[in-house]
């Protein structure tokens, strides 16, 4: 006891808190005494000094709050926010710069659904060939590029033999080849099954291709200003038996003014057009078909025949007005719309 309290007497404030501050570093006295070089009971005796003096005496290291600081949640959300406002649909702001003031084509791929076994890719490598941005050729997907089977239909892949990995795979293999003439990406309903639109998303930007899940408007821009809208749903709202593309005419109508409303999922074709009684705007409907052309899901349900063309592509003349019926041309042979366009340009 004496000793202890002789070691108190030449124990100064300084001294306790060193060994206040080893024991927090650390993780305990024995850890600290070991650093330090002291006895453990040195260390006590110090801890006892700084309990006697109203100092702060360590206590066991606990575990990290889960629940972060206020600045620290305000900064995570704005963050939050940026990273959602970037991937919203963004029905503006999204514009596309064209060379000149000529006719160019754009190639509206309905659902692709690469990796089913009743997908015909031979149309498809006929339909992409033809994509060529350095001779105004370019294209937009429209969704559903794979099956992407969620889990509940996963037994599905055994009755193909593309699994789920070597579907990524060929999707990668033909983006190779065409990304650079994709202007646009929308996707579909398979796309986010298992929560893979984000690695479709990512696929997409590293080829340079604008992408949004489910919708996506943009504007194509020449030179003197003049613009071109698009407005692509992977699904419009609204059904009819009587017209293929009642849901796209059903929003031109309600007031979506864009100068092209293009739709898939439903993997039926269809055009149209609809007049603003007042401006004299024409849109320009088109409801696209999809590459998977044998389709038992369809069979099974009884559904009618209602496929032209797994695509359509579309020629656009900026030279003439928003109230020209021939401003967009519509071809169903992607070959005949290259000839088309070439003599336009002549």
């Amino acid at each position: 006891m004496t000793a202890k309290l002789g070691q108190a007497k030449k124990m100064t404030p300084g001294m306790a808190q060193e060994a206040i501050d080893a024991v927090l570093k650390h993780g305990s006295v024995r850890a600290a005494s070991e650093a330090m070089g002291l006895s453990r009971r040195t260390i006590a005796v110090r801890l006892d000094y700084a309990a006697a003096h109203g100092m702060t005496k360590p206590r066991a290291q606990s575990n990290p709050s889960r629940w972060r600081p206020g600045e620290e949640i305000v900064a995570a959300r704005k963050a939050e926010f940026e990273r959602v406002s970037a991937a919203a649909p963004n029905r503006s702001g999204n514009i596309i710069f064209r060379p000149d003031e000529g006719p160019f084509c754009v190639f509206m791929l309905g659902d692709e659904h690469l990796d089913n076994p009743g997908t015909d890719l031979k149309l498809w490598e006929r339909w992409i060939k033809p994509l060529n941005r350095a001779k105004h050729v370019t294209g937009w997907s429209l969704g559903d590029v794979l099956d992407n089977w969620v889990k509940p239909l996963a037994f599905l892949y055994g009755a193909a033999e593309t699994p789920a990995p070597e579907g990524w795979i060929l999707l990668e293999h033909y983006l190779d080849q065409i990304g650079e003439d994709l202007d646009c990406s929308v996707g579909g309903n398979h796309d986010k099954w298992s929560g893979s639109a984000d690695v479709l998303g990512m696929l997409m930007e590293k080829h340079g291709v604008l992408h949004r899940n489910d919708s996506l408007r943009v504007a194509y821009k020449t030179p003197s200003g003049r613009e071109i809208t698009v407005n692509a749903r992977h699904t419009w709202s609204g059904r009819s038996m009587w017209n293929a593309v009642h849901g796209i005419k059903r929003a031109a109508r309600m007031g979506i003014r864009d100068n092209i409303l293009v739709g898939g999922h439903i993997h039926i074709s269809g055009e149209g057009r609809e007049i603003d009684p007042l401006s004299g705007k024409i849109s320009h409907c088109f409801q696209v078909a999809s590459f998977k052309l044998v389709d038992e899901y369809a069979d099974t349900l009884g559904l009618l025949e209602g496929h032209i063309s797994p695509a359509v592509a579309l020629i656009i003349d900026p030279r003439r007005p928003d109230t020209d019926p021939e401003m967009v041309k519509h071809f169903y042979e992607p070959e005949s719309a290259v000839e088309y366009l070439a003599f336009l340009r002549r």
